[in-house]
């Protein structure tokens, strides 16, 4: 099933989202911030998986959704082992990591009611 030229464009634009944030995450790598970004460029490119996947059917939307599902969880316990490991020597490094963890959380929940059936 084709994309149209609406979707297309959502995709565009999600795809450069990821990428900008990507690249802004690193070139603040040693900075706090940075971990707030990388959250925010995993959260743009679960958008863009989603939006490729729904129009091609139920089943890889599905697919999808356990991969994001998956990733969020691997992501999510590493910047929470990040979390702990800096939560003395550099709080505020700590706490933008948990903050990572939060978005990609809300985008792993997004995902689920994207990609859940339409009954």
């Amino acid at each position: 099933m084709p994309i149209d030229s609406a979707k297309l464009k959502g995709v565009s634009v999600l795809l450069v989202l990821s990428l900008g944030f990507t690249v802004a995450f690193l070139i603040q790598w040693p900075k706090p911030v940075s971990m707030v970004l990388a959250g925010a460029a995993l959260v743009s490119g679960f958008g863009t998986l989603l939006v490729f996947c729904k129009p091609g059917g139920r089943e890889y939307a599905l697919l999808a959704r356990n991969a994001i599902f998956f990733t969020s969880g691997c992501f999510g316990l590493a910047f929470v082992g990040l979390a702990w490991k800096y939560r003395e020597t550099a709080p505020a490094f700590s706490l933008t990591s948990l903050i990572a963890v939060g978005l990609i959380c809300l985008g792993a929940v997004i995902s689920f009611f994207v990609s859940r059936p339409m009954t």
